[in-house]
């Protein structure tokens, strides 16, 4: 996952109202400071990796919340975390593809 499908997760997710500002995503769902989206913002920090740790502990909230929700709210959730399951997929393949370009 990188630093930019974080921000929009966030932003999404404040549309929906589960989180009412940025500092609030950092501290609650990712477990960090309020200021830890801020690094995704300035310069190359969009294309920046997410720790796993980080995805791990935004999972588990997600799962957390999933259960305490109901109907369509519960659905956008489980969405979210499919999305993350994507966004890894592909950063990991981003990944291996510059790995193996420096390789040859």
């Amino acid at each position: 996952m990188y630093g930019f499908q974080l921000l929009r997760l966030c932003d999404e997710m404040r549309a929906l109202g589960l989180v009412s500002s940025r500092e609030h995503f950092s501290r609650s769902w990712c477990g960090r400071s309020p200021s830890y989206l801020h690094d995704y913002t300035r310069r190359d920090g969009a294309t920046a990796r997410v720790s796993p740790r980080t995805v791990e502990w935004i999972r588990m909230r997600l799962a957390d919340a999933g259960a305490l929700l109901s109907g369509d709210l519960c659905d956008r959730v489980r969405a979210y975390d499919d999305a993350i399951i994507r966004d890894m997929y592909v950063a990991d393949l981003l990944g291996r593809r510059s790995t193996d370009a420096r390789c040859s």
